[in-house]
């Protein structure tokens, strides 16, 4: 049996596992994400709770292929140093994978987090045996992940799937990244929030309380999704009609709360834009990976890589 350890890095908290290649997790441990100032602390409880992983475990070392490190924001996974990402402000520049391979005296591989996530679900989830599918996050923001013939796809500048800042409307909603009528403007969680907020005239904290409003039969809160849905097919019939995969994946947080018009709003608008001979040779499934996506991404990241060097 091999064994790998996966790091998920996120905005609010980090997750450290080790897992099997089968995708099971054995251990898991979590830190709080320090941000700013309070970078450097949280680098430290980081490489602490990376060796204690390692040491409480009762695998030789020698059996751990290496570390996988899935994080936000356009990751030079060669060079192995975190980009700008407004998620994680005081990050910028660290050389994460020599301070993690120093403290763990093991390989290290990073990758942008979506990125991650699209291994995983080739390995062990929806995208198994799909050689050329798309895996798309819908949470608080929208990322994904692209394979074309069983490979990841990063782009030249390792931005490629940042399916999330499509442009959908010309100069028009501002998003978090600066730009203006991203997807993640009109689609993600919340922009959910923000359509009930803007015409129930309620403060919400989430996507989350406007899908237990829909559910109660809130007609503005269930609008809102279709709204959310309408756009969200539309940004999938782009990715249909250029790339043409045999399969989406669709996961987040969003899909656990939001009411069933949201999904079937979305199919009617991707069958609508999209071109009927790219609408009618995919499937577009919801992920099996769920709330371990995160982890099981980043132990991919090992995985995968591991097989390139025994090919070569």
């Amino acid at each position: 049996m091999k064994y790998a350890i996966g790091i998920d890095i996120g905005g609010t908290k980090i997750s450290l596992v080790l897992g099997t290649e089968k995708g099971k997790i054995l251990a898991r441990r979590e830190i709080p994400t320090r941000i700013g100032m309070k970078t450097k602390v949280c680098i430290q409880e980081l490489t602490a709770n990376l060796r204690a992983l390692i040491l409480q475990s009762d695998i030789s070392p020698k059996k751990i292929l290496g570390v996988g490190v899935g994080c936000p924001g356009a990751v030079n996974s060669k060079k192995g140093t975190l980009p700008r990402s407004p998620n994680l402000p005081g990050w910028a520049g660290l050389p994460l994978k020599r301070i993690l391979a120093k403290a763990s005296g093991l390989p290290v591989f990073l990758a942008n987090d979506a990125n991650a996530a699209v291994l995983g679900e080739s390995f062990w989830g929806a995208g198994k045996n799909s050689r050329n599918f798309i895996y798309i996050t819908v949470s608080t923001g929208i990322g994904g992940g692209i394979m074309i013939n069983g490979q990841l796809y990063e782009g030249s500048g390792y931005v490629a799937g940042e399916i999330g800042h499509m442009s959908m409307v010309p100069e028009g909603r501002k998003c978090h990244c600066g730009q203006k009528g991203c997807l993640e403007a009109y689609a993600s969680g919340t922009a959910i929030a923000g359509y009930y907020r803007e015409i129930k005239k309620k403060k919400v904290s989430g996507a989350k309380e406007v899908g237990m409003a829909a559910r109660e039969g809130d007609k503005l809160a269930i609008e809102s999704y279709k709204k959310a849905g309408y756009y969200l097919g539309i940004g999938l019939a782009n990715l249909l009609n250029v790339l043409n995969p045999e399969k989406v994946v669709i996961g987040g947080g969003v899909l656990k709360s939001a009411h069933k018009i949201f999904w079937a709003t979305m199919m009617k608008s991707t069958r609508q834009h999209a071109w009927p001979e790219a609408f009618l040779t995919v499937r577009i499934v919801r992920s099996q990976l769920k709330g371990h996506v995160g982890d099981l991404g980043a132990l991919a990241l090992v995985f995968k890589n591991s097989k390139l060097k025994t090919k070569h």
